[in-house]
């Protein structure tokens, strides 16, 4: 819907340059078609010697004759910008590809219809001067459309960045809801207090993981993403929190290479989301436990998999964080979250960030 109505405003533009264009071809300096620099020729005339007005049928046949060219090579460079823009190409090639093509089309044009009616008409030769004339409106044209694609992909820019601003704020908002709802911290605190009594150095260990997560939660500013390092460790302590409450009922593995810890990032709070969920939506017991696995997958992916046991009387699930996490990653890099779901198990995949797409 965007890009149909990106092409009718390249459209109008095309339809009032045309048409300017055509009327600006009736003043005499503009239409001189013989330039002094034709041995052949005579002099060029003063501007109050030149026949002014032509003949009305002269005047309809050279609006025309300019309308239609300017109009082609409209058409040329509109279709040319709609195909090699969907081509998988550096910016740069695309640029220069779709600029070869261009002026090498807009050759052809002017010498395969002006210059094919001049010679009809006054029997004259082919001249450079008419390509000289087509390759400057080409070029006009050209600058006209970069600077609308420029323009768009400004406003465009500005939309994203809005989106993910807001989106982060929603997210971020949603996630200290949920660490510093009341529940999440009377279970921890609940958790604690058993702790210092009976087990004293897991109490310390639980108090640290807990004062993490919570810091986390309130000092991340505007960070949008982080790396999967930080990400993970943040992960693994709420795990680690859950796994002190639920004891042999629940439990996680990693299945991360070094290496990779330390080459991207993700959209923060995005693993806890995901393994919270699982934590929530699911029922589990010792005999029946809930199984976690995060684990690097193919194309440079983060999976997050658990078995499925849903709930009997599940809690009303809004389903705000995990829309939020798929629509802040078409923001960040073009492309959602991958999930997949049988009766069995439930997994959902989280593209690695890289360069440009790992910012704060």
């Amino acid at each position: 819907m965007e890009q149909e109505s990106y092409k009718k405003g390249l459209w109008k533009v095309a339809a009032i340059t045309t048409v300017a264009w055509g009327v600006i071809s009736l003043f005499p300096v503009i239409n001189a078609g013989r330039p002094f620099f034709f041995g052949d020729r005579p002099p060029r005339p003063r501007l109050r010697d030149m026949p002014f007005p032509r003949p009305q049928e002269n005047i309809l046949l050279s609006v025309l004759e300019i309308s239609v060219l300017m109009f082609c090579l409209w058409f040329i460079n509109i279709y040319l910008y709609g195909k090699i823009s969907k081509l998988d190409w550096r910016e740069k090639t695309k640029s220069f590809v779709r600029y070869g093509i261009s002026y090498l089309l807009t050759a052809l044009v002017y010498y395969g219809g002006l210059a094919l009616i001049f010679v009809i008409t006054d029997g004259a030769r082919f001249r450079i001067f008419p390509l000289i004339v087509a390759l400057t409106n080409n070029t006009i044209i050209l600058v006209l459309m970069d600077l609308m694609i420029l323009q768009r992909k400004s406003a465009q820019i500005a939309v994203e960045n809005s989106e993910l601003k807001m989106n982060h704020a929603i997210a971020q908002h949603q996630h200290l809801k949920h660490q510093l709802q009341p529940h999440f911290l009377f279970n921890s605190l609940n958790t604690l207090k058993s702790l210092i009594k009976k087990q004293r150095p897991e109490a310390e260990e639980y108090l640290v993981r807990l004062s993490d997560l919570l810091r986390a939660s309130i000092s991340s500013g505007n960070e949008t993403t982080i790396p999967l390092e930080e990400e993970l460790k943040l992960c693994v302590d709420y795990l680690e929190m859950q796994k002190v409450r639920f004891k042999d009922s629940f439990s996680y593995t990693i299945e991360i290479p070094d290496h990779i810890l330390s080459t991207g990032c993700l959209p923060i709070f995005s693993l806890q989301l995901l393994v919270e969920n699982a934590i929530k939506h699911n029922a589990f017991t010792v005999e029946e436990p809930l199984r976690i696995r995060i684990s690097y997958g193919p194309e440079d992916a983060i999976v997050v998999w658990n078995n499925k046991k849903p709930k009997q009387s599940l809690e009303p699930s809004s389903g705000i964080g995990l829309k939020n996490l798929a629509e802040r990653y078409q923001v960040i890099c073009g492309h959602g979250v991958t999930i997949r779901e049988t009766d069995q198990y439930f997994s959902v995949e989280l593209k690695l960030l890289f360069n440009e797409h790992c910012h704060n």
